[in-house]
């Protein structure tokens, strides 16, 4: 009879804690999984929110053994995936493959400064005028009302004197820029306008004039010994801007250097040939005497607009 009462007793409870929404008192503590919502928020996996798991219910009671006994319950079930989890997981995985497809894409540098969007600042900016052939680089862009300039500096920015020598450009300085010459080339292409001023001054030290032959001179990019100043646009031989302007201050030369005598002065200006920017190389000469001086000045390559 004791056998009959406990056996009746045991199929009550079982089906009690298999259908009571009061776990805990048949099972103790109940292990809930959940997931973090917005700004780490727990949010309880009994309102089965998008994403959430809930634990499976206990296993039915075993079969009655051969002395009477019944057997112990079955454990809980594996936590399954609600209809929503797979959506919200499908959805998260097609958002990873597309920000794996963004960061796999070459970011788009501006070819110049002229493409710098928003010019908040002047500074330093990265740049690539021909991405599909050259390394990008960096440049200085200098943002002045509409005008978008691009820097490109070298080792002989700060004006230099003249050494010693009296032979017709006896003197040689090469130029060497922080940038390598095909990317400088590319920039030069696509920009509108280029240009890179030059400065000689000079006591008793001649340029262009003396009995025919040249003592100054500028190197092209192509390593052609160029025999015009900065500021003559005609680019004739033997021109500074005072010859074409008429303002040397000897009216019968074509530069001021060109009178070969004390007190010092100067010839200077912008070089803007695209073709030919920038300078590579610098050519001087007649410094020999104690009263004959020179000193050069070369600035960065400057480019702008759009071509």
């Amino acid at each position: 009879m004791n056998r009959v009462l406990l056996f009746v007793l045991s199929v009550v409870v079982g089906a009690f804690c298999q259908t009571s929404d009061d776990e805990k008192s048949c099972l103790g503590n109940t292990v809930h999984n959940y997931f973090y919502g917005p700004e780490g928020q727990t949010i309880n996996p009994t309102h089965n929110p998008v994403g959430s798991q809930q634990q499976g219910k206990p296993g039915k009671i075993g079969p009655r053994g051969d002395r009477g006994f019944t057997g112990q319950k079955g454990t809980k079930g594996e936590p399954g995936q609600s209809s929503n989890t797979a959506r919200e997981l499908q959805r998260l995985q097609t958002e990873l493959d597309a920000l794996k497809a963004k960061l796999e894409t070459p970011l788009a540098l501006p070819p110049s400064c002229d493409y710098v969007r928003g010019k908040k600042s002047s500074g330093i900016y990265l740049i690539s005028p021909e991405p599909t052939k050259l390394q990008p680089f960096y440049v200085y862009c200098n943002f002045t009302g509409d005008a978008s300039d691009a820097y490109i500096w070298h080792d002989t920015m700060e004006e230099m004197a003249v050494s010693k020598c009296q032979a017709a450009k006896c003197y040689r300085r090469k130029i060497s820029y922080n940038v390598d010459m095909d990317q400088i080339v590319a920039l030069i292409k696509i920009s509108s306008r280029c240009r890179q001023f030059i400065k000689y001054r000079c006591r008793a030290s001649v340029m262009f004039y003396d009995s025919g032959a040249d003592h100054a001179s500028w190197v092209s990019r192509g390593g052609t010994q160029m025999h015009y100043w900065g500021g003559a646009t005609s680019r004739r031989n033997d021109y500074c801007a005072c010859g074409e302007t008429g303002t040397c201050v000897d009216s019968s030369k074509k530069c001021n250097c060109d009178r070969n005598t004390a007190p010092e002065t100067s010839d200077e200006g912008y070089l803007t040939d695209k073709d030919a920017l920038p300078v590579t190389g610098l050519f001087f000469g007649d410094t020999d005497a104690s009263d004959e001086f020179g000193w050069h000045t070369l600035g960065p390559l400057i480019c702008s607009g759009r071509q």
